[in-house]
């Protein structure tokens, strides 16, 4: 018995399969708000139990603090959404936030540190020099009065 190819069958190359197409429905209806009850835990979220976003935030929230001013309201999503991206592609970052007890926290703050050094720098340069030269290297910054 001879099996018909998806050329065959009337089904154009570029259109995803039955499945795809259900996973990609099914990812775009959980993922709708980031902050939504229906959201599916990420790969992230379910090998290391950290909610990245929640860390980004308190990372921003350190910044404004440090620096007495506001950074841009999208900030903390950009941090969340950059690890999420990087964990299952860089071994480095995977075995970091893996790592036993509260290392895996620690060093998700560390990388957020780092990145927001970068992007401050790029992108708001008098505010990265007001920062310690230690916060790119992902240290917490000091306690101001």
């Amino acid at each position: 018995m001879k099996t018909k190819s998806k050329r065959a069958a009337g089904v154009s190359p570029a259109e995803p399969s039955r499945c795809r197409r259900e996973r990609i429905l099914k990812s775009q209806i959980f993922r709708q708000d980031a902050g939504s009850t229906l959201s599916l835990p990420t790969r992230l979220e379910r090998d290391t139990l950290l909610t990245p976003l929640w860390v980004a935030e308190s990372i921003v929230q350190e910044v404004e603090r440090y620096l007495k001013a506001d950074l841009p309201a999208d900030w903390a999503r950009r941090l969340a959404a950059k690890a999420h991206y990087l964990y299952p592609r860089h071994k480095h970052i995977h075995k970091g936030l893996n790592r036993p007890g509260w290392r895996g926290l620690e060093n998700l703050r560390m990388f957020m540190r780092h990145w927001t050094a970068g992007w401050l720098r790029r992108e708001h340069r008098m505010l990265h020099k007001r920062l310690p030269w230690s916060f790119g290297n992902g240290q917490p910054l000091p306690v101001s009065a």
